[in-house]
C-alpha cells in the first residue's frame, strides 16, 4: 500500500511542477529524461505527461524496440524502448522507468520508454554545442550543462514522423 501512495504522491508532485512551469515563461525550460547512457531535454509544451510504466501487451511480429501497447486511462499507446530504438540496447525494467507521452497535438498515441526522468532543466544556462552534427534528425540541439554534462535536446515532430520510427513490423 505505501507503494502505491508514494507514487501517487510523485505523480502529484510532478504533476504540479508541470503545471507551475506551463504557467510562467518556459522557453528554456526543458524536462530531462534519461535514455541509456544520454541525457536527453524535451520542449515543456511538446510533452503530455509522464507516467510510470502500466502493463504492457506484446505485439506478435513487431521489431524489438517496439515493447507493445499499453492502455491509458482506456486509450491504446503504442510503446517504444527510445534506447534500443536509438541501437543503444533494451532498457531493462526498473522502477525508476518512466513512459514519456507526446502531447496529444502531434495526433499519435505514442509512448516512449525511458530510463528515468531527470527534472525541469533551464537551457538558458547551458552552452549549445554547434560543432557536431546531430546523429539523429529528431536531435534539434545539443548542449552541455555548468559541469560539461552532454545533452540532446528532442524534436519529437521528427521522432513521431520518422518513417524508421513509424514502421514497427519487424
Amino acid at each position: 500500500m505505501a507503494k502505491k501512495f508514494n507514487l501517487r504522491e510523485f505523480q502529484t508532485t510532478l504533476s504540479q511542477q508541470l503545471q507551475a512551469a506551463a504557467s510562467r515563461d518556459n522557453t528554456g525550460s526543458r524536462l530531462g529524461f534519461r535514455v541509456g547512457d544520454v541525457n536527453w531535454l524535451v520542449s515543456l509544451s511538446d510533452t503530455e505527461e509522464v507516467i510510470p510504466v502500466p502493463p504492457i501487451v506484446k505485439v506478435p511480429g513487431a521489431c524489438r524496440w517496439f515493447r507493445g501497447v499499453a492502455n491509458i486511462r482506456g486509450n491504446l499507446f503504442a510503446v517504444s524502448d527510445f534506447s534500443d530504438f536509438m541501437g543503444q540496447g533494451v532498457t531493462p525494467e526498473h522502477v525508476d522507468c518512466r513512459l514519456l507521452i507526446p502531447h496529444h497535438d502531434f495526433g499519435v498515441n505514442a509512448a516512449l520508454l525511458v530510463r528515468s526522468t531527470l527534472g525541469l532543466k533551464n537551457i538558458k544556462h547551458y552552452q549549445l554545442r554547434g560543432e557536431h552534427a546531430a546523429p539523429h534528425p529528431w536531435v534539434a540541439r545539443q548542449y552541455a550543462d555548468e559541469a560539461g554534462t552532454d545533452w540532446c535536446d528532442m524534436d519529437f515532430g521528427q521522432l513521431l514522423g520518422n518513417a524508421g520510427f513509424l514502421k514497427v513490423e519487424a
